[in-house]
């Protein structure tokens, strides 16, 4: 029961999420008490070539091993880099709007290694009111040598553009195709190109969160909210359910990318076993999940740290805790359309263009993004592909259409 409700509910195209009475036995802790687990069942074919540590947008699908950061800054240029961060701190690029405490940080840490990039690169700049073009140029070219990702370089560059606006130079910084030799060095793709989620991995996800929950049952529940309610890592370590439950669902508020709340509604019956338990894990004087005297940045961390002792990592299965929110959105995508995501081979030519743009709208707003077109990040391209027929059929020359005639 959780708050007097039976947990009867039950909705079918949920296979990556349900869980039966039966799965109540799969999962062992490491007490004596059996605890409700999650259903495994319908796992599409699994291709075997993948390479574990494999990240699409990665140069030659490998991480580069340069880590920015380890060159010395003088002590001017790094209090100049101070002021000028906490002088704009929470002030977003183009809105009145206030950007997180995440995005804070990663601000801080591309600006600072920026300015540590540029003297390994032996530019001795006096003050960081003197950057330059070349200077931007320099760094971002000795990036994309090293091997950087397109997406970790116009991150840098993005983050650039902003700070070069603190100090009156908004104009500066160009395209980003501008400052690699490589245009796809800077060229980012949200459309997910290969599966990332457990089960297309791979990973035999019972065994696996078996394994975690014998050794730490709090990680173990965390990883369960991102898998039965599509949540992000950070949005998981700083849940609290007893201010979250609400009727027909949850509100996920903190965490959150941009403090954009979202409502979640119950979709099975699963879902409730799993609240159950992250119920009895709440602190009772500030509701959130977890050991009490630690931070949200220090949950974060217990948490990846954790992980990686269970090979929960690109380099090791190729798979993240944010698989399972992939996970998720495949399932709702299914649910939602009928048929399965195109990341697991779905053909969304079955589905008109309101079926499609609906799909997105949803999808959208269960994952907590503001962009329709963010969401094929999670399932793959939705572009209909031309078939065979229609290639062999297509005119050289397309004749035009006369005034008046319907296209």
């Amino acid at each position: 029961m959780l708050g007097g409700k039976p947990l009867n509910l039950k909705v079918e195209g949920l296979e990556d999420v349900e869980g039966t009475d039966e799965d109540e036995q799969n999962i062992q802790t490491s007490g004596t008490e059996t605890r409700p687990e999650l259903n495994a069942e319908a796992k599409p074919e699994v291709k075997t070539e993948s390479k574990p540590g494999y990240k699409p947008g990665r140069i030659d699908g490998k991480n580069s091993g340069y880590v920015s950061g380890s060159h010395f800054v003088p002590k001017k240029i790094y209090h100049q880099v101070e002021v000028l961060l906490q002088q704009n701190r929470d002030k977003a690029a183009k809105s009145d709007k206030k950007v997180s405490a995440r995005t804070q940080e990663i601000r801080r840490t591309n600006i600072r290694n920026f300015f540590s990039d540029l003297f390994k690169l032996k530019y001795k700049i006096q003050s960081v009111y003197n950057i330059k073009p070349k200077h931007l140029e320099a760094v971002f070219n000795f990036l994309e040598v090293m091997g950087q990702s397109p997406s970790s370089i116009q991150n840098k560059i993005s983050t650039m553009r902003i700070f070069c606006g603190w100090i009156g130079k908004a104009d500066m910084v160009k395209d980003s195709s501008t400052y690699v030799k490589d245009k796809a060095s800077a060229r980012r793709t949200t459309v997910a190109k290969e599966d990332k989620s457990w089960v297309g991995n791979g990973i035999d996800v019972l065994t696996k969160l078996a394994e975690i929950y014998a050794g730490n049952y709090v990680v173990g529940i965390w990883l369960e909210l991102c898998w039965v309610f599509g949540m992000r890592i950070q949005e998981a370590v700083m849940f609290r359910p007893f201010v979250a439950i609400t009727d027909g669902g949850i509100w996920i508020r903190e965490g959150t990318k941009g403090d954009r709340g979202r409502f979640i509604p119950f979709e099975t019956e699963i879902q409730f076993r799993i609240l159950e338990k992250a119920l009895t894990i709440a602190d009772g004087k500030t509701g959130f999940t977890g050991p009490r005297g630690m931070t949200g940045e220090q949950k974060l961390e217990h948490f990846k740290n954790e992980l990686k002792k269970y090979g929960i990592t690109l380099a090791k299965n190729g798979v993240t805790a944010h698989g399972l929110r992939h996970q998720y959105m495949h399932a709702m995508f299914k649910k939602i359309t009928g048929i399965e995501p195109p990341i697991r081979g779905g053909d969304v030519i079955k589905l008109d263009k309101q079926q499609l743009h609906y799909a997105k709208q949803r999808l959208s707003e269960l994952a907590g993004h503001i962009r329709t077109d963010i969401t094929s990040a999670y399932y793959g391209s939705d572009r209909n592909p031309s078939t065979e027929e229609e290639i062999k059929n297509r005119p050289l020359f397309p004749k035009r259409k006369k005034d008046g005639e319907q296209q």
